[in-house]
C-alpha cells in the first residue's frame, strides 16, 4: 500500500478547516487567550494547503510563493497566539521578518526548488525553535500538560524540515516536484497533518487547563474580601501538617476574631462592615509574608497560616497585627481591635485538632477582654524570642508547670535545661558531632522519662493511660526517625529541635501532661 500525496493533502484541507472552523467558534467574541491568532493561522493553513494541491494549475507565483509565504505567516500567528496566551507582547520585528525574508528568497529562487526547499526548511524551522523556547520560558511559566502537546509537535516538524532539507543536498530527486509520492514528501506532509492535530488540540487544552484553574481560584477566593477560602485554607494546612510530618518543619496558626463586629453592622450599617472586613485584610496582609496565606474562615473570622514559622515569629507576628489594626482608622474614625488565638502544630495533629486548639486559644482572648492575642505555648525567655528569624524556643520552668509528683517534676524540670544545653550548643555553632551527642542523649532522657511517668500514672488509674501511651509512643518514633534524617543531612538542627524542644517537651509536658494531674492528686 502505497501513499497518495494528493489524497493527504485533501486531509491537510479537510483538518486545518475543521480546527479553524471549531476554533473560530469559541474564539468569535474574544481573544483573551490567543485564540482568534491560532483560528488566523488555520485559515492560512487552509488555504496554503489548496494553493499547493493546485500546483501545476495555477500560477507559479501562486502556488510557490504566496502559498509559502502565507505559510510562514501562519507560523508567526501560532508564534502570536502564544505569546498572547502567555500575556505578553510580540515584537513585530520577529512576527514580520520571516515570512518577508522567505518571500524575498522565493522571488529569486523560483526556478531552483533545492534552494527553495533549503531557505524554506532554515526559515520554518527558525520558527518552529521559536514557539518552542517561547512556549517553554520559564520566565513566563505555562501550567498544565496542553503545552508539552505543542511542543512535541514542533519537534516533530524542526526532525522533519531538517531530513527535507538534508535531503535536497544530498539526494535532490527524493523531491522532484509538490505532489510526487517520494518517501520524504509522504513523510513532511504526513508529519504536517499529524502535527496541526498536536499542536491545535494542546492549544485548545492550554486554554481550558487555564480556564479550570481560574474556576479553582475563584471557587478558592473569598468574594467580598478577595483572601482565600476555607476550601483553600484547608487544603494548605494539610500539605503544611504533612511537611511537618515529613520534613519537621514548623507550621503556626492565628485564627482572629473582630471584637464587637455585630455592633459596627448595627450602628453603621452593613456596607461600613464590608469595607472593615477588606482593610482589615489589608491591614493583616501588610505585615505577614507573601508565604503566609490569609483566609475569611466564616463572618468576622479569619485564619492565618504561617508556614516554617515556630512560636517566638508566629507569637510576634500576631501581637503585630494585632497592633496594627488597632491603630489603623477604618474611616469616619471608626477604630476597630481583634481578639486572636495561636496554635503551633504538632506531629501528632489533624486539621480538626490543628484548628481547635487555634479556635479555644481565640476564645481565651475574647474571655480575657479582647484585643489582645492568646496561645497555648510555655513562657520563653524574651530577649532569644526577639532575634529576628528564629523559631527556637529558650524553655523556662515556672512552678505552674508542676504536677505535685516530685519524680515527674524533676525530669521535666531536668528536660527542660537539657533542652536548653541544646540550644545553647546550636547558637554556639558547635561541631555537628557534639551536638548530635547532645540530641543523642536528649533522645534517650526523653524515653525514660516517658516510662517512668508512664508507670505512675497507671499506677494513679489514669482513665486515659491507654491513649497516652500511644502518644509516647509516636513521639519518640517520630524522634528517633528525625534523629537519623538529622545525622544523614537530611534536615535542619532547626527543625530537629523544634519538635524536641518545642513539640516534645514544652507543647506535649505541659499540654496533654496536665490532663493527668488531677489524678496524681486524688
Amino acid at each position: 500500500m502505497s501513499a497518495h500525496i494528493p489524497t493527504i493533502m485533501m486531509m491537510l484541507i479537510a483538518a486545518s478547516a475543521t480546527l479553524a472552523l471549531s476554533v473560530g467558534w469559541v474564539a468569535r467574541t474574544q481573544d483573551e487567550d490567543g485564540l482568534q491568532s491560532w483560528t488566523a493561522a488555520l485559515v492560512l493553513q487552509t488555504v496554503v494547503f489548496v494553493l499547493f494541491s493546485l500546483r501545476n494549475q495555477i500560477p507559479d507565483f501562486f502556488s510557490i510563493l504566496l502559498a509559502n509565504t502565507a505559510l510562514s505567516a501562519s507560523y508567526s500567528l501560532f508564534l502570536a497566539a502564544v505569546v498572547r496566551f502567555q500575556q505578553r507582547r510580540l515584537s513585530r520585528l520577529l512576527f514580520w521578518c520571516p515570512p518577508i525574508v522567505l518571500a524575498l528568497a522565493f522571488s529569486f529562487l523560483m526556478a531552483d526548488i533545492g534552494a527553495r526547499i533549503i531557505v524554506a526548511g532554515l526559515v520554518f524551522t527558525t520558527q518552529y525553535l521559536l514557539i518552542f523556547f517561547v512556549l517553554l520560558d520559564r520566565k513566563y511559566r505555562v501550567s498544565g500538560r496542553g503545552k508539552y502537546l505543542l511542543a512535541v509537535g514542533f519537534v516533530i516538524m524542526i526532525g522533519v524540515m531538517s531530513i527535507r532539507t538534508l535531503s535536497v543536498i544530498f539526494a535532490l530527486d527524493s523531491i522532484a516536484s509538490m505532489l510526487s509520492s517520494t518517501p520524504v514528501q509522504v513523510l513532511t506532509f504526513a508529519m504536517g497533518f499529524v502535527t496541526l492535530i498536536l499542536i491545535s488540540n494542546g492549544f485548545v487544552l492550554m486554554i481550558k487547563e487555564r480556564a479550570d484553574e481560574r474556576i479553582r481560584l475563584v471557587a478558592m477566593t473569598d468574594r467580598l474580601t478577595g483572601v482565600w477560602n476555607r476550601i483553600r485554607l484547608e487544603e494548605a494546612a494539610q500539605l503544611e501538617i504533612a511537611r511537618l510530618e515529613r520534613y519537621g518543619r514548623p507550621v503556626s496558626l492565628i485564627m482572629v476574631d473582630l471584637d464587637h463586629f455585630k455592633q459596627i453592622n448595627d450602628r453603621f450599617g452593613h456596607v461600613t462592615g464590608d469595607r472593615v472586613l477588606k482593610e482589615f485584610c489589608a491591614v493583616t496582609q501588610s505585615c505577614i509574608r507573601t508565604t503566609d496565606l490569609l483566609g475569611r474562615w466564616g463572618g468576622e473570622e479569619f485564619l492565618i497560616l504561617l508556614p516554617d514559622s515556630g512560636f517566638p515569629s508566629a507569637a510576634h507576628l500576631a501581637e503585630r497585627i494585632r497592633a496594627a489594626v488597632e491603630q489603623h482608622e477604618f474611616g469616619d474614625g471608626l477604630h476597630v481591635t481583634a481578639s486572636l488565638g495561636l496554635a503551633v502544630c504538632r506531629a501528632t495533629d489533624t486539621w480538626g485538632s490543628f484548628l481547635e486548639r487555634a479556635d479555644k486559644a481565640m476564645y481565651q482572648a475574647k474571655t480575657a477582654g479582647r484585643n489582645r492575642v492568646e496561645t497555648e505555648c510555655p513562657q520563653q525567655d524574651s530577649d532569644q524570642a526577639d532575634q529576628p528569624g528564629t523559631s527556637l524556643v529558650q524553655l523556662v520552668w515556672h512552678r505552674a508547670y508542676e504536677s505535685g509528683n516530685v519524680q515527674i517534676d524533676s525530669q521535666h524540670q531536668a528536660l527542660f535545661e537539657h533542652a536548653n544545653s541544646l540550644l545553647k550548643a546550636i547558637l554556639d555553632n558547635r561541631p555537628k558531632p557534639e551536638i548530635t551527642q547532645q540530641l543523642t542523649a536528649l533522645v534517650t532522657e526523653i524515653d525514660r522519662h516517658f516510662h517512668d511517668e508512664e508507670a505512675i500514672f497507671q499506677k494513679a488509674a489514669y482513665p486515659d493511660s491507654e491513649h497516652h501511651c500511644e502518644l509516647h509512643a509516636n513521639l519518640m518514633q517520630r524522634a528517633t526517625r528525625l534523629a537519623g534524617r538529622f545525622e544523614k543531612d537530611q534536615i535542619g538542627v532547626g527543625e530537629l529541635f523544634h519538635y524536641l524542644a518545642y513539640e516534645l517537651v514544652a507543647q506535649h509536658m505541659l499540654i496533654e501532661d496536665r490532663k493527668f494531674f488531677p489524678s496524681l492528686a486524688a
